[in-house]
């Protein structure tokens, strides 16, 4: 665990100043208020950059980013593959089982407050936490910083998936305490799942692993 922390710590570092000022605003703020300060924020500008930016964790890029991986190494494309499958189902279980009654923002204002939407957007009403776009997105950029060698990207790969997270709140799909909770979804199952599997004298003597399509 202390090589873990001590070869990550420049991702893992960002996200821990993430988890204690997102903690200060859930706890500080009443719940909704976020959702009204970030929706007052908009203009055409932020509207299409945020628009573009949620889909940073959206089926397409996902699969582009395992296909180029799997050109480089077999086994690391195999690995986000199973990642983002084990956040993907993990999230799928809260959002439907557990917190399945979660109401998003756009019910909760309904008929009380005049909301700005964006053009183009579908906005969801149930099934708000926790956040499956933050999830993902944690889970997916997370587990490529720990597979870089070159960990300076790690600051780059944070603030996508943190971008990824505020547009979903700027785009009133969900509230913030909903991407707070999907971010750890996705940090702390990719961790396991890179300490337990990657880690592994199972994964070490799998003979293609490091084989690649190039």
């Amino acid at each position: 665990m202390k090589q873990f922390l001590q070869e990550n710590k420049v991702f893992i570092a960002l996200y821990i100043i993430f988890l204690i000022a997102g903690g200060i605003i859930i706890t500080t703020f009443e719940k909704g208020n976020e959702i009204l300060y970030f929706n007052s924020l908009h203009t055409p500008l932020l509207n299409q950059f945020f628009k573009r930016t949620t889909r940073l964790a959206e089926g397409p890029l996902f699969l582009f980013i395992i296909l180029i991986t799997i050109r480089l190494s077999y086994g690391k494309g195999m690995i986000l593959a199973l990642n983002l499958g084990l956040v993907s189902l993990v999230t799928f279980f809260l959002k439907t089982i557990v917190f399945h009654d979660s109401m998003r923002p756009s019910v909760l204002f309904e008929g009380k407050v005049p909301l700005n939407f964006v053009q183009g957007v579908e906005v969801l009403h149930f099934n708000s936490f926790p956040s499956g776009h933050t999830s993902s997105a944690f889970g997916v950029f997370f587990m490529l910083s720990l597979l870089t060698i070159d960990k300076r990207w790690s600051i780059l790969l944070f603030v996508l998936a943190l971008a990824v997270g505020i547009s979903r709140v700027y785009l009133l799909q969900h509230f913030f305490r909903d991407i707070y909770a999907g971010s750890l979804v996705g940090v702390i199952v990719s961790s396991i799942f890179y300490l337990t599997f990657v880690r592994s004298r199972f994964y070490e003597n799998i003979s293609w692993r490091e084989k690649k399509l190039i």
